[in-house]
C-alpha cells in the first residue's frame, strides 16, 4: 500500500508541475496508463499462471494496469510506473496436486531509460528502454491434505524491453511494448515477461 500511495503521489505530482509548465521549456511529460499481459517462461511447470479475474475485474481493481509518468527530452525519456498482478495455476513446481488453485500476487514499481529511433518524425518510432523494477509478491497455496501455505518476498532485478509507439494527430501517444525481466522471479522460480498496450496523454 505505501508503494501505491508513492506512485500515485509521483503521478500526480508529475501532472501537476506539466500543468504548470516547469519542464516544459526542457522536456516533453506525459501521464501514462497501459493494459498489462504477465507470461512466463514456457520452461518452468509454473509457465501455467495465469489472470485471476476476467479483463472488467481486472479494471475494477486496477489489476494488470500499469500507472505512470513519462518525461522525455529529444531522443531520451524516462519512465516510471506502478503496476500490481493477480495470477493462479492449479499446479505448483514440487507438489503433486493442490487442494485449490495456487495464488500469486505483486506489487511493481518499474522505473527505465527510454532512448527512442524516429520512422516518421513526430508521429511514429520505435524505442528501447532498460531499468529496474522493484517487486513485492505473495504466493498462497494448500498442498493436497496439508496446510495454508503463505510466502512473501521482496526483489529488485534488472530488465529490458522494445516497442514502439505513434501519434496520429501529434501530442498524445499510443504505446506498444515488451518488456524481458533479467533473471528468475523468485517465488515462482521462473523468467518473466509482459506486453503492454497503453496511451500516453501529454501535459
Amino acid at each position: 500500500m505505501k508503494k501505491t500511495l508513492a506512485l500515485l503521489s509521483i503521478f500526480l505530482c508529475g501532472i501537476s508541475n506539466a500543468n504548470a509548465g516547469i519542464l516544459s521549456p526542457f522536456a516533453s511529460t506525459y501521464a501514462t496508463i497501459e493494459l498489462g499481459k504477465s507470461v512466463l517462461s514456457h520452461k518452468s511447470i509454473n509457465s501455467k499462471f495465469e489472470n485471476s479475474n476476467d479483463f472488467f475485474e481486472n479494471l475494477r481493481q486496477f489489476e494488470d494496469i500499469a500507472l505512470g509518468v513519462h518525461i522525455r527530452s529529444s531522443f531520451v525519456g524516462i519512465n516510471v510506473n506502478w503496476s500490481q498482478t493477480s495470477l493462479k495455476n492449479n499446479r505448483l513446481n514440487g507438489y503433486n496436486s493442490l487442494e485449490n488453485s495456487a495464488k500469486y500476487k505483486s506489487d511493481q514499481i518499474n522505473a527505465t531509460a527510454l532512448f527512442f529511433l524516429p520512422i516518421i518524425p513526430t508521429r511514429a518510432e520505435l524505442f528501447v528502454e532498460a531499468g529496474v523494477v522493484d517487486i513485492g509478491s505473495k504466493l498462497h497455496y494448500t498442498p493436497t491434505g496439508g496446510t495454508e501455505v503463505q510466502r512473501k518476498s521482496h526483489e529488485t532485478i534488472g530488465l529490458y524491453g522494445v516497442g514502439a509507439q505513434v501519434s496520429p494527430f501529434g501530442g498524445d501517444f499510443i504505446r506498444l511494448s515488451a518488456q524481458r525481466y533479467i533473471g528468475k522471479i523468485g517465488l515462482l522460480d521462473t523468467e518473466y515477461t509482459t506486453f503492454r498496450l497503453g496511451y500516453l496523454k501529454s501535459f
